[in-house]
């Protein structure tokens, strides 16, 4: 009893004495970190601002090539002037619809003509030039209005997607980004929910960071913009963080222990009731598995591979499919693993396959961050060794989002390609590839999103779009697979126009391991 007393008294005693110099450093690395924290906020804050001042001038470059042309005898809305402007948004980075405006009304665009014409709402501010700008202006993107931000000018209208200037990755999770006008104090676009009140801390000097509402903020105003301000805010998690890492390098190695023991206790409750904690136990538990989503030559039907789709069956049954979990992932670091056990799992059910079959071929998915993963990396080729896949047998599918940082992107394709492993640019039309990155990166195919394949069916704007994406990887030798054809009369067209390869619906729903193995060896 007396020695178990004193062992808690010792204990206690040790606690104390660890306290008085853990209050002082927390006050040091506060005041450091919050300074850090702050300089940040205020980068990220103009880096927001920078882009929305490349997408303005962007804007009014696109509005000045139609208005040369136009100049030149032009005439608006012919079918030269109208591959001029699809030219436009398909080659600039942030431009995505050009067009020409009648009373407020669109009636031709890089979409197509407009027969009944599309509204493109009213004029929210007039630049000291006469240029009329539009915060929410819809603009047919398929089947939906999709919010754009557009400039008019002597009847010509050039837009862009709200989001291009606050689609900023950060390595901090939950960051808000947004801009405004600084002459109102208006949100207008946003990645999350923004104080407005915000805005306000600027009042008339050109640059503001600040703590306020658990998040650490930097307002900035455009320099060159009159309309353009924008604000960047990190949870202020991310302060404590700075904190506690500078309170770890002032104290003992015992009170490291303690309070690394401590974090440790605080990030096990905490997971245990997170995605990510399920993600983990469901990676040891075997709970994941694949379909594979038949990949179909269009002109004679054979079946030349698949493309592994990742699911998740929970222990009570239910079927998750990886818009429900890779973001949690992604954001855990937890992608890799999965992408890991996916590389498995293919060489689980199709390995026999794979080295039986040369023409047949097997397609992946990774992220951004498996690019950077070595180990991902080293798994694909030991895949490949492990089956003596030829050339071509194994797929890497790379969404737009890998272009963010394209020259780390370049290279490991680059590695994986020198190796005998394909790369595909996945769904591509739907982020802000722009030609220009293909031109430059090294990819053997291209896939056409299913939001294009549905266009051709109704006849929507985005059909010409369609086409010219086929032409424009034909133009630079890559094989074309159009995603999502579920009619006779998508496979036509896309037959007619050259595209030989598709999946889809009107060929297959995606199948198990084994249906898919005994197809290809019972034809």
């Amino acid at each position: 009893m007396h020695r178990s007393r004193a062992l808690t008294i010792t204990i206690v005693v040790a606690l104390l004495a660890a306290v008085l110099p853990v209050l002082a450093a927390v006050y040091l690395a506060r005041q450091q970190a919050l300074e850090t924290e702050l300089e940040r906020v205020t980068t990220y804050a103009t880096v927001v601002v920078d882009r929305s001042e490349r997408v303005v001038r962007q804007l009014l470059t696109a509005i000045g090539h139609i208005d040369s042309a136009r100049n030149r005898g032009m005439e608006e809305c012919s079918s030269e002037m109208l591959d001029l402007m699809r030219d436009i948004s398909m080659t600039m980075e942030y431009t995505k619809v050009v067009g020409v405006v009648h009373n407020d009304v669109l009636v031709c665009s890089s979409m197509g003509r407009h027969s009944k014409g599309v509204a493109v709402g009213p004029v929210e501010a007039v630049a000291y030039d006469g240029t009329l700008l539009r915060f929410v202006a819809p603009a047919i993107h398929g089947d939906s209005a999709v919010p754009y931000v557009s400039l008019e000018r002597n009847g010509l209208i050039a837009m862009a997607p709200r989001n291009q200037a606050v689609d900023v990755i950060v390595d901090q999770y939950d960051s808000l980004f947004a801009t405004f006008d600084p002459t109102t104090g208006v949100i207008r676009t946003s990645s999350g929910d923004v104080n407005p009140d915000w805005v306000n801390r600027l009042n008339d000097t050109n640059a503001a960071a600040f703590v306020a509402d658990g998040y650490i903020v930097g307002v900035v105003r455009s320099d060159t913009i009159r309309f353009t301000g924008a604000l960047a805010a990190i949870p202020v998690a991310y302060l404590n963080e700075s904190v506690r890492d500078l309170i770890l390098l002032l104290l003992p190695v015992s009170l490291l222990a303690g309070g690394g023991l401590s974090a440790s206790l605080l990030y096990l409750a905490r997971q245990q009731m997170s995605l990510p904690a399920l993600i983990k136990q469901g990676l040891k538990r075997d709970e994941f598995f694949l379909e594979y989503q038949p990949v179909v030559d269009i002109n004679t039907g054979s079946w030349l591979g698949a493309e592994a789709l990742l699911r998740w069956r929970r222990r009570d049954g239910e079927v998750l499919y990886p818009d429900a979990f890779i973001g949690a992932a992604e954001e855990s670091g937890l992608i890799s693993q999965l992408a890991v056990k996916v590389i498995e799992m293919v060489e689980r059910d199709l390995g026999i396959l794979i080295s039986a079959e040369p023409s047949f071929f097997v397609a992946l998915n990774l992220s951004a961050r498996d690019l950077q993963s070595d180990a991902v990396l080293d798994r694909l080729l030991e895949l490949k060794r492990s089956t003596g896949a030829m050339p071509g047998q194994l797929i890497v599918e790379l969404t737009e989002r890998v272009l963010v940082e394209p020259e780390i992107a370049a290279r490991t394709i680059e590695e994986m390609r020198s190796r005998g492993i394909y790369v595909a640019i996945d769904d591509f039309g739907t982020g802000y590839c722009s030609l220009s990155y293909l031109e430059h990166m090294p990819f053997d195919a291209l896939k056409i999103d299913r939001l294009f394949v549905e266009a051709v069916d109704k006849q929507a704007a985005t059909s010409p779009v369609v086409l010219h994406i086929i032409e424009m990887a034909r133009t630079l030798g890559m094989k074309i697979v159009a995603e999502g054809v579920q009619t006779a009369e998508q496979e036509k067209f896309l037959r007619d126009n050259g595209v030989k390869y598709a999946q889809g619906w009107l060929y297959s729903r995606s199948l198990p391991a084994g249906q898919l193995v005994n197809h290809f060896l019972l034809t």
